[in-house]
């Protein structure tokens, strides 16, 4: 009887030695990191939670793992630990391979674990808050990529901060989502000036809250706020849902939802976004190894929380690197096989501590050749910076942890100089390409003054104006300088411009009524002081100028 037994076990051998099937070895696999974005409703085009699902598609989730394209992780292993990574073992990869190869077989039903199950909805159960557009936005079933912003008007809460959130975007049109917010009232004005819902363009006037990075990315499901993060909610403004659409072949619905979930209890940390940014491209036709550096010191020590990588489709390795003062580099996140489809956010799974004088550097390498088969021009043309997918972008965004008050303020202003850097760069670029564009020369003007540089602001402003004198904005800003300047009657003259143009600038009414205030005009300080507080009525510098206007007028 033991040697018949011993027989039978031989001729069966172990689990181990026997051939993989769905039901013991695959189902797991696919259970745990492929259902979620493969399951009706979610973001794959098709479900993977039946063996009738999986078998007929075994050779390509073979290739697609071999290759590691799925599950979509891009960051390479030793260069960055990072939470929630989604890649499979070796061992996994070869029982997959394995399965395909000798046929996908079924195997014993009674050995496939259950199938995880699902909210239909909201992974965490029902939202504190859902919000949506207003009304639907028809997208067309054919041509150029859109970027569309959707103003949502958030309910009044006090005491209210956001733990959580999920989006749903309910079509798959939508590529990636960005979750911004606007306290001025712009974006609700450019909204009500276009006949459609939603308004244009890749740069709203709207911003992340403080310090936060929400997006969304097809696979991405319901996002949590690290310890100590939480970010407000008060209703103090507009949220502003920037949605970049590609075209499905067929007519798209476009109305998606935002689950917010909420809690009283305020951020205790407050983190801060530095963005490194390449917006000087220029890739050649051909160019199989186009490479941008940019480099950054940091004035003060900061903890790494999480990284953001951007680019689109040309783009083919990212890394960012660290050097500490005195020390060696250290490579903070590497991704040598990019894909535009499946970019994301990288949080580590412990703080990257920076020292000061610490050494960031971001390498972004293109390939604009015909051997990129994600080149999306055949044959390939030149490249160059731009909102399109068939631009080119190049950025990297940190969300960094400073140790103090006066940290927080030297990263916010290190931010700024970096964008409006790199702005200034672009725009001087694209006039070096076409000189006659006054939208070019108000952009550079506006950037210009931002970085201090007055005398050259005011002269892109004025040659803005030279080449398109309906320039509403070119002509605000001139006035502002002219009241910088102290040149009142200058000021006012290109002030009252700017308003006949339009009279939405609530910037212009502003300046005006400081204006009317140094020229002892009180009523009419008073006048323009309120009309910018209706166009903008969450700003606090106006409501203080107001202050002072009737403060003067009562002591009259």
């Amino acid at each position: 009887m033991i040697l018949w037994v011993m027989v039978v076990v031989g001729l069966r051998g172990t689990a181990a030695d026997l051939p993989p099937t769905f039901n013991r070895e695959i189902a797991p696999i696919l259970y745990q990191h492929c259902t979620p974005c493969h399951r009706p409703g979610a973001a794959g085009p098709f479900p993977l939670l039946q063996y009738s699902d999986a078998q007929p598609r075994a050779r390509k989730l073979a290739e697609a793992v071999s290759n590691r394209d799925m599950p979509p992780w891009m960051p390479e292993v030793g260069h960055g630990d990072f939470l929630g990574a989604r890649r499979l073992s070796e061992a996994q990869i070869q029982a997959i391979r394995s399965w395909a190869d000798q046929g996908a077989p079924e195997g014993d039903p009674k050995e496939r674990p259950k199938p995880p199950e699902f909210p239909s909805d909201w992974e965490w159960g029902p939202p504190d808050l859902v919000l949506t557009l207003p009304e639907r936005y028809d997208l067309e079933a054919t041509g150029k990529d859109v970027y569309r912003n959707f103003v949502i008007p958030v309910p009044a809460g006090s005491n209210r901060y956001v733990r959580a959130f999920q989006f749903r975007p309910e079509s798959p049109a939508v590529h990636h989502a960005r979750i911004l917010f606007d306290a001025s009232g712009e974006s609700r004005r450019r909204d009500a000036a276009d006949p459609v819902c939603g308004f244009g363009g890749t740069m709203p006037p709207a911003h992340f809250p403080p310090g936060q990075m929400l997006g969304w990315v097809p696979g991405r499901t319901a996002t949590l706020a690290p310890d100590g993060m939480t970010w407000p909610l008060d209703g103090a403004g507009d949220l502003v849902v920037q949605l970049h659409l590609q075209r499905t072949g067929r007519p798209e619905s476009i109305q998606p939802r935002l689950g917010l979930y909420l809690t009283n209890r305020p951020p205790s940390q407050s983190p801060v976004l530095l963005g490194i940014l390449a917006q000087t491209l220029d890739i050649p036709a051909g160019d199989s190894n186009y490479t941008v550096l940019r480099n950054v010191t940091l004035p003060v020590p900061a903890d790494l929380l999480a990284v953001m990588p951007h680019a689109h489709y040309l783009a083919r390795e990212v890394e960012l690197t660290a050097t500490p003062p005195g020390g060696a580099p250290q490579s903070l996140l590497r991704i040598r096989r990019w894909k535009f489809n499946w970019q994301d956010e990288y949080r580590y799974a412990h703080p990257v501590p920076l020292p000061a004088g610490t050494q960031l550097e971001l390498r972004i390498t293109y390939d604009n050749s015909a051997g990129n088969p994600a080149n999306p021009n055949h044959p390939p043309v030149r490249v160059l910076h731009g909102p399109d997918s068939t631009d080119e972008m190049g950025e990297l965004w940190l969300q960094l942890l400073p140790r103090d008050a006066a940290g927080f303020a030297a990263l916010r202003q290190l931010h700024r100089e970096l964008g409006q850097r790199e702005v200034v760069a672009d725009f001087n670029l694209r006039i070096q390409r076409d000189p006659g564009n006054a939208a070019y020369h108000l952009e550079l003007g506006k950037t210009l003054g931002a970085l201090g540089q007055q005398r050259e602001a005011f002269e892109q402003l004025t040659r803005a104006v030279e080449l398109n004198p309906q320039l509403a904005e070119a002509h605000q800003f001139i006035g502002i300088s002219f009241l910088e300047r102290r040149l009142l009657p200058d000021a006012r003259a290109a002030l009252e411009q700017a308003l006949a143009l339009d009279p939405s600038l609530y910037r212009s009414h502003l300046a005006l009524g400081v204006v009317a205030a140094a020229e002892g005009n009180l009523e009419e300080a008073e006048e323009q002081l309120q009309q910018a507080a209706a166009l903008n009525p969450g700003d606090e510098g106006i409501r203080r100028q107001l202050q002072a206007v009737r403060k003067r007028k009562a002591g009259r």
